[in-house]
């Protein structure tokens, strides 16, 4: 009896155990279905695109609303941020809003139309001059050859002016292109023309005659071509080298305003009377090489700087003087270097903004010839030319 009343104690108890054990579990479930039925779990949602694109393995970049483009493996996407890892292993983020489109393999790339051939017209402000120089040796007609200092004679051009400016450009292929560039002054010089004269042996430091004249009238072109040949090109920048030629004619009347004697030699007072006193012309014909490079910055602005130099300049200029009256006839040789640095912004597909810079140094010498203008021969002089140009221009230009 004790054993059986043992048995029923035991099976008791372990009845009562999973009874208690059952209740607890249900009433944990039962808690925790409410508890999510009332704060549930926020569900991270996906889009559609993002949920796609990892199931393709053909993407090879994004394009984005702003029009940039990154190509690399997207490594993480998300209904906010895309992240990219570019063929250099950078990471890129941009926010999903941003992406316009998803670029795949089998896409067709699409380009931006390639420039073929470009127009601008603008304005160019320079400044400088160009000067001209004679002395000895001379050589009178019939005579033997005289030497001594030089220069007894020297005469300085003015070149302030405003010039007119054309530019063409056309893009062979994505190695080579042509150049042109036409301008043309439409104002004359402000500056007087300056002309001093040497004239003692024993002394030749002293300034014996000194004179100004207006510039009545400026007639000046200049007239560049040139061949360019990209032979680096990276995605930011490129170099660049050429051949080319420029020609330049400036063509000076100058109206005396008074001359005289600083050195208080007599017989060299006198006052212009408005007339045109003397005149001027030269000519630069100038083959060159050049090297240069730009840099774009983003899409629409573009550095370019270039430095030419003409190892063999041409030059020839003639002299009137209507008062004495006589005139000079030179024949120089020599060289130049010019240096251009430019900005060029486009604001629409095809209009751009450019603006630039440039110096021009030229220096020459050779021979010239005098005769009256009666016709009786005077010898020859040296003859030596330089002239020095600094221009700022801005122009407004159409691609095509």
């Amino acid at each position: 009896m004790r054993s059986s009343g043992k048995k029923s104690w035991i099976r008791t108890l372990v009845v009562t155990i999973i009874l208690f054990s059952s209740t607890f579990s249900f009433a944990q479930t039962e808690s925790i279905t409410k508890d999510s039925a009332t704060n549930p779990l926020p569900e991270t949602k996906q889009s559609p695109a993002a949920a796609n694109i990892f199931k393709k393995d053909d993407i090879r970049g994004v394009r984005f609303k702003d029009g940039s483009v990154v190509y690399g493996t997207i490594v993480q996407m998300n209904a906010n941020v895309v992240t990219i890892l570019t063929k250099d292993d950078k990471l890129v983020r941009r926010k999903f809003d941003d992406v316009a489109a998803f670029i795949r393999a089998d896409d067709e790339v699409k380009k931006e139309p390639k420039e073929v051939f470009s127009v601008a017209v603008g304005v160019e402000r320079m400044t400088g001059n160009t000067t001209y120089q004679i002395g000895y040796p001379f050589t009178p007609a019939g005579g033997a050859t005289q030497y001594g200092y030089f220069p007894f004679s020297k005469l300085e051009w003015p070149l302030d002016t405003w010039m007119g400016r054309l530019d063409v450009r056309f893009n062979m292929d994505d190695s080579w292109r042509l150049n042109g560039v036409l301008k043309k002054n439409f104002t004359n010089p402000s500056d007087n023309m300056k002309d001093s004269d040497w004239l003692t042996a024993s002394n030749p430091s002293r300034l014996d005659v000194y004179s100004e004249s207006s510039i009545s009238k400026l007639d000046a072109w200049i007239f560049d071509i040139d061949i360019e040949w990209v032979f680096l090109k990276q995605r930011y920048w490129s170099l660049y080298a050429g051949l080319g030629w420029q020609y330049q004619k400036f063509y000076f009347e100058g109206n005396l305003i008074h001359q005289y004697s600083p050195s208080g030699l007599p017989g060299y007072d006198f006052y212009g009377d408005g007339s045109v006193a003397i005149t001027y012309e030269i000519t630069y014909n100038m083959p060159y090489v050049k090297i240069g490079g730009d840099i774009h910055v983003k899409d629409k602005f573009v550095l370019d700087g270039s430095f030419a130099w003409s190892p063999i300049v041409k030059a020839k200029d003639e002299d009137h003087h209507l008062l004495i009256p006589k005139t000079g006839t030179g024949d120089m040789n020599g060289n130049a270097y010019m240096f251009d640095l430019s900005a060029r912004y486009t604001f629409t597909t095809q209009w751009f903004l450019k603006a630039g810079f440039q110096y021009t140094k030229i220096s020459v010498d050779g021979d010239q010839n005098q005769v009256f203008d009666f016709g009786v021969p005077i010898g020859n002089v040296k003859d030596e030319a330089d002239s020095k140009q600094t221009s700022y221009y801005l122009m407004l230009g159409y691609a095509f």
